[in-house]
């Protein structure tokens, strides 16, 4: 197979880190070996970037990774290998924290490895399971590999759902009949957002992104109708809330408050 790698570069991110990142993936194509090119695209936004860029790839697998990324051994290898099965449309790595990480960076990453707090999507920044068919749910754009042909038939990135315009290309192939599959061991290294404000706006922009897709209904397997604001959208908000609220009154009960109860019954 033949590999095109796709990086839209924001002009505020370093050059000598994109240059880092290029030189890695040249290397890493000598090692392998792999029939890749290298294509780096600015203009625009980074769906229009990347979906220039896919127009002019001349590999039959793009890998899609972000300017700022960083990465691990066997990337390429882990994330290309599902692409045997030629029924694969998608493949989506990990992104972790880099290695040391401290300060504010430190407790975003702590915060995106936390299942109670990212549910199923947590795969997407610490190692879930093994090998498997997925969703959008686990999949990130950072480190992502598509079948072009897939991509070309779902028509590549949308430039009106920004971010999660990945999560709708995803559905889209998915929709089209392709597997997407979630692989643990394709790892990249990713700065965190700074906390508290980088980490809510992160968090923020997801939302917006997600609250999109819900407004032009391209949440895959929910109708519309669940959408629209209604008394059962209502509840589940609320639902959600006090459910997990409750959760976390009992731990911090059980923790602190429930001791002096237990001490006191002892020394009777």
């Amino acid at each position: 197979m033949k590999v095109s790698v796709i990086i839209a570069h924001r002009q505020e991110r370093s050059e000598k880190q994109l240059e880092k990142l290029g030189y890695d993936i040249m290397q890493a194509f000598h090692q392998t070996p792999i029939d890749g090119e290298l294509i780096i695209e600015s203009d625009g936004s980074k769906s229009s970037a990347r979906n220039a860029a896919a127009h002019k790839a001349k590999g039959n697998i793009l890998v899609f990774l972000d300017d700022d990324v960083e990465l691990r051994d066997h990337f390429f290898e882990e994330i290309l290998a599902p692409f045997l099965d030629p029924t694969v449309g998608i493949v989506g790595g990990v992104n972790l924290a880099p290695p040391g990480v401290k300060g504010s960076e430190e407790i975003s990453a702590v915060l995106m490895s936390s299942p109670f707090l990212w549910l199923r999507s947590v795969a997407r920044y610490t190692p879930r399971g093994g090998i498997r068919e997925s969703d959008e749910g686990e999949i990130i754009g950072c480190c992502m590999a598509v079948r072009k042909k897939a991509f070309d038939e779902a028509g590549g990135f949308p430039v009106d759902v920004i971010p999660c315009e990945e999560n709708v290309l995803i559905n889209r192939i998915q929709i089209l009949g392709w597997k997407v599959i979630y692989d643990p061991f394709a790892v990249v290294y990713h700065q965190r957002a700074k906390f508290p404000g980088g980490y809510i706006q992160k968090v923020f922009d997801y939302g917006t992104g997600r609250g999109i897709m819900m407004r032009k209904n391209l949440v895959k397997g929910f109708p519309q109708s669940l959408w629209k604001p209604s008394w059962k959208w209502i509840i589940y908000f609320l639902g959600f809330w006090i459910h997990h609220g409750s959760y976390l009154l009992g731990i911090l009960y059980g923790y602190f408050i429930k001791k002096k109860y237990q001490e006191r019954d002892e020394k009777k």
